[in-house]
């Protein structure tokens, strides 16, 4: 077998150019994360891994903040639709009172109706045991209309009684539930708007330190293998 000839000089060394900047370029090879600004200088490795870090960091947060703002969303439509329902009952409690007050006003003036008229029963029987028949019948027939309007009065006290305090209570337990609710929610909504201007914060520092900025193909790639 004949001796493999050598290759020239100027070959060898041509080619170990060739080889040397095509290791360059690979290693030189470079992105942008998101669109590349022009300029400036390329991500070192670990603020290559922080600003990818943050990023992902980012699409988790905003979601889980998405979610809590539509939640508190629809608990503020439940707690208007609970406002308008408390406002329809207030005004049959109003209605409640003003019949309580009035068969209070009542109650007043029947009793004062019926001591003015026991005191001229008494003033008549002590007067003539006997009496004008014509008095005797007037003071009976009072009586009689006396009798009527207190068992009236009864009646409308006792159909009232129950139902107004049993809806007075109601609401009143319904009002306290209520505001209790929108006591909590306030909190909630001023912790979310909190959370919420603290991503925008971070999320505009973050397209300060990184958006667009280049970075070598082999960090990333270093960092994605965990090194």
């Amino acid at each position: 077998m004949a001796p493999m000839k050598k290759l020239p000089a100027y070959v060898v060394g041509l080619a170990l150019a060739l080889t040397t900047l095509a290791a360059a370029a690979q290693a030189s090879a470079t992105k942008a994360i998101g669109t590349a600004k022009a300029g400036g200088k390329l991500l070192t490795r670990e603020e290559l891994r922080s600003c990818l870090a943050q990023q992902k960091e980012f699409g988790t947060r905003r979601p889980v903040l998405e979610a809590e703002r539509a939640q508190l969303d629809r608990e503020r439509q439940e707690l208007q639709q609970s406002d308008e329902s408390l406002k329809a009952e207030r005004a049959s409690i109003e209605k409640l009172a003003e019949s309580a007050a009035e068969i209070d006003k009542r109650s007043k003036a029947l009793s004062a109706q019926t001591a003015d008229f026991n005191e001229r029963v008494l003033k008549f029987d002590n007067a003539n045991l006997s009496g004008p028949i014509a008095e005797r019948r007037s003071l009976d027939r009072e009586r009689a209309e006396l009798d009527r309007s207190i068992k009236a009065l009864e009646a409308d006290r006792a159909a009232l009684g129950p139902a107004a305090e049993q809806k007075a209570k109601a609401f009143d337990a319904r009002l306290a539930a209520r505001e209790q609710a929108a006591g909590d929610w306030n909190a909630r909504n001023a912790k979310l708007s909190q959370s919420v201007q603290t991503f925008e914060v971070d999320l505009q520092n973050w397209k300060i330190d990184c958006e667009g900025r280049s970075y070598r193909e082999d960090d990333e790639k270093a960092i994605l293998s965990g090194k």
